[in-house]
């Protein structure tokens, strides 16, 4: 009997200490990378929409979630960049870096605790020539954006200057000048 009794103590002992380290392994370590997924769980995106996720949250070759030395790798070292400003919205610091040259500004956001910064929204203008999954950038018209995202259009959100493609809590807006081109691409969350 004594010997059932310290196999089955032992073997408590061993699970339990196994338990521990299984625990200790899941915790991310100062050396551990972490990369940003863009939240698209809180994009509200209108009920009819046919879209997957990946048509909002892109143009060429940024997407939202994307970490900054993938930026970099990309697009080189910024212009210039905004001064770091924590938002009250969502806790994190965000900081614009500014690719004039390109026609690119990207709000970068960071969590304290993470190395890195990633991209939380996309401002694209002349002569940044990337487009959306659907094709659609700099010069395209009203038209051919209106055919491009008819499903996925939020009308009250859009009028004869500003389509607005998901919601302004997440997709893509797009601004026309008096001719009717799209002359500013924003990919992220307008509104909070």
């Amino acid at each position: 009997m004594k010997n059932i009794l310290a196999v089955g103590g032992i073997t408590l002992l061993i699970i339990s200490c196994n338990a521990g380290k299984k625990e200790e392994e899941t915790k991310p370590n100062k050396d551990t990378a972490i990369v940003a997924v863009p939240d698209t769980a809180n994009q509200q995106l209108p009920k009819n929409t046919n879209s997957s996720d990946a048509d909002l949250v892109a143009v060429g070759d940024l997407s939202l979630g994307l970490i900054q030395s993938k930026v970099i790798g990309l697009l080189g070292q910024p212009d210039s960049k905004g001064k770091s400003e924590e938002w009250g919205a969502d806790g994190l610091v965000h900081q614009d870096w500014i690719y004039k040259a390109k026609g690119i500004t990207l709000n970068m956001d960071q969590n304290i605790n993470l190395a890195e910064q990633t991209i939380f929204s996309i401002r694209i203008t002349k002569p940044c020539n990337f487009k959306t999954k659907r094709n659609i950038g700099i010069g395209s018209t009203y038209k051919e954006v209106m055919a491009a995202y008819e499903k996925e259009i939020d009308m009250t959100a859009t009028d004869t200057v500003t389509i607005t493609v998901g919601s302004v809590y997440g997709g893509i807006i797009f601004n026309f000048n008096k001719e009717n081109i799209v002359e500013t691409v924003f990919i992220g969350a307008a509104a909070e």
